[in-house]
């Protein structure tokens, strides 16, 4: 990822706020995030409608629950500006009590951009990011504010 980033001239510390995001993304953003509580759990999604428990924990559920995928644009600079900025505004609506994860993913065709509110004794990437042969992904992380 970070290659990437650099062979198009693109940091990730810009929030890119220029960059117009698609009817879809702006609609994930509108929507919000709700606290929701399962079981005395407490996790964060866009709509508690269509959650669904795939994984015994709850990260990775709200991973999976959590994810916007888009096409890439035919420009990498422009892809990269467009997933960075949604997630510097998806990390501008989590609440500032807990740490998150925002999971960004590329591949050949898609984007996809996901998070999960930190958990003790939970993970859902694997430590060494390099291991992801098929994907470029980067993890931006949001800490609590105390």
């Amino acid at each position: 990822m970070l290659e990437l980033a650099r062979s198009n001239d693109v940091s990730f510390e810009n929030n890119y706020n220029e960059c117009r995001l698609s009817k879809e993304l702006r609609y994930f953003l509108n929507e919000g995030i709700r606290e929701n509580y399962k079981n005395g759990d407490i996790y964060y999604c866009y709509s508690e409608d269509n959650f669904g428990y795939f994984y015994d924990d709850l990260t990775g559920n709200e991973t999976s629950n959590n994810k916007v995928v888009f096409d890439r644009c035919k420009s990498d600079k422009l892809t990269l500006k467009k997933a960075i900025s949604f997630c510097h505004k998806l990390s501008c609506l989590l609440p500032d009590y807990h740490d998150f994860k925002i999971i960004m993913s590329i591949d050949d065709s898609y984007v996809s951009i996901s998070f999960h509110m930190v958990r003790e004794g939970e993970s859902w990437l694997m430590d060494d990011l390099e291991e992801y042969k098929q994907e470029a992904i980067l993890v931006m992380e949001k800490k609590a504010v105390c």
